[in-house]
């Protein structure tokens, strides 16, 4: 392309054009007047100005800096169960923080809540059908797939409330229906359930629904039920939303359903899969905004608000029943190489983007708050804030919060489905015991147990 000169145009000096910039960013003058009075009388206004406000400074909320007893305190108390000096009694203490009551439940009368809980508690799904073992050749190694369909048959009182929620919501909102029926009603259990809302979400022409589905189901074990079990107690439980439910965070919650992709690719990753660990990786970081690295180690109970921006590294660990917002980055100082992520304790909170690096240990039950950098070790309860973080006050512990078990007749609702949670807990405890006798050695005693207690169960 040529560019044509013409030498009558008048060339400016660059102080002109840079007044005229001035004068083009000062959008405060005005253009009521000639443009040559204009330059003579030059108003500005409050924009290029301090206001004069008077606002007192003890009234002014730091969102920054947390109070103590603020809600996020109030929704997690299992931290506090360092205080006990029993194991089986803070073991108690940790279940017993970990139930759900539906609101649709409290709602019902007197009457129908009984049933519903004896139901509950007493009823078992239908007797395994021998059909359903395809034999050795099935995508799901048989041991595995019969402790899963085990599972299926425990009374579970979480997934007996969801699936009392989705009915409820058909009576509202019939449009529903072909959501519900395919994601809840139409599944035999809770990672049933979720498996198949993730598969349809993260699908792809080269990962389809039905392959994710099977992946899913075939990757996570036991130990995986029981942790997904508590991340949607944590999911609702920790909402501060006054409409939230299980059913709710089943369908919708992204942070949930980040962290069941994540589950399945650290399986994939120990596996040595490594190549469909990352593939799953990228998906979720894609569909959820969360990255976080396949081999991490996470326990149950995390609440992650809703994945966005959340940054996990290679080497990070996250404790059980902690709590990460939005924007969270657990990563590396760029100075190290090997083990350079943090380690998490139980219970500690992480309020909206927060930074934690290096190779450095957080204390149970610490909470680190928001645009906090945090670059040095902290210890346990300790309330740190600012760049750098620095420890500004220490959380107190409330022994009026601990559970104690009532008695039969004082037993009001939430105390019947705390002891159904623990009798889940407990049935569910034996199955996963057997997991492990049979991933550890194998056995013929764990696999005459497991051939066993699955022929009683069967048709």
């Amino acid at each position: 392309m040529m560019i044509l000169h013409d030498s009558r145009v008048r060339r400016r000096p660059m102080t002109m054009i840079l007044f005229d910039l001035m004068i083009y960013n000062a959008t405060a003058y005005s253009i009521t007047t000639p443009f040559k009075k204009q330059l003579k009388s030059v108003e500005r206004t409050t924009l290029f100005s301090t206001p004069n406000l008077n606002i007192d400074s003890n009234n002014v909320i730091d969102h920054a800096t947390i109070s103590p007893g603020d809600m996020w305190e109030d929704h997690y108390f299992a931290s506090q169960s360092i205080i006990l000096n029993s194991e089986e009694e803070e073991q108690i203490y940790q279940r017993a923080t970990q139930s759900y009551v539906s609101s649709v439940v409290r709602d019902m009368s007197e009457e129908d809540m009984n049933a519903f809980l004896t139901e509950v508690s007493t009823k078992r799904s239908n007797k395994i059908p021998q059909s359903s073992m395809q034999g050795k050749d099935t995508y799901v190694d048989e041991p595995y797939r019969k402790l899963r369909l085990l599972r299926r048959r425990l009374p579970d009182p979480l997934w007996a409330q969801i699936r009392l929620e989705a009915q409820h919501v058909l009576q509202t909102e019939p449009d529903a229906g072909p959501q519900l029926y395919e994601h809840v009603l139409r599944q035999p259990s809770l990672v049933d359930a979720l498996a198949s809302v993730i598969a349809h979400e993260i699908a792809t022409e080269l990962m389809p629904a039905t392959a994710l589905h099977a992946l899913i189901l075939d990757q996570l074990q036991l130990s995986d039920d029981i942790n997904l079990h508590l991340d949607v107690i944590a999911s609702v439980n920790r909402d501060p939303s006054d409409e939230s439910t299980a059913l709710n965070a089943l369908l919708f919650h992204q942070g949930l359903h980040a962290l069941v992709c994540y589950r399945v690719a650290h399986r994939l990753w120990q596996r040595d899969r490594t190549g469909l660990a990352y593939y799953m990786q990228s998906t979720v970081s894609a569909r959820y905004s969360a990255d976080i690295h396949p081999a991490a180690e996470i326990d149950g109970g995390l609440y992650l608000n809703v994945g966005g921006g959340v940054v996990i590294g290679e080497t990070a660990r996250v404790g059980r029943d902690c709590t990460i917002l939005q924007g969270v980055t657990l990563g590396g100082t760029g100075k190290e190489v090997g083990n350079r992520h943090p380690k998490i304790g139980d219970g500690v909170i992480l309020h909206c983007g927060a930074t934690v690096l290096g190779n450095i240990n957080v204390g149970r039950g610490a909470i680190i708050t928001a645009k906090s950098i945090v670059t040095k070790e902290v210890p346990e309860l300790a309330r740190v804030s600012g760049v750098p973080a620095t420890v500004k006050s220490y959380r107190e512990l409330r022994k009026d919060l601990f559970f104690q078990v009532n008695d039969d007749d004082n037993c009001d609702l939430d105390c019947q489905m705390k002891k159904l949670y623990e009798s889940y807990l407990d049935s569910f405890q034996e199955l996963q015991d057997l997991e492990s006798c049979i991933m550890a050695d194998g056995e013929n005693d764990c696999w005459e147990a497991l051939d066993e207690m699955f022929t009683s169960h069967a048709v």
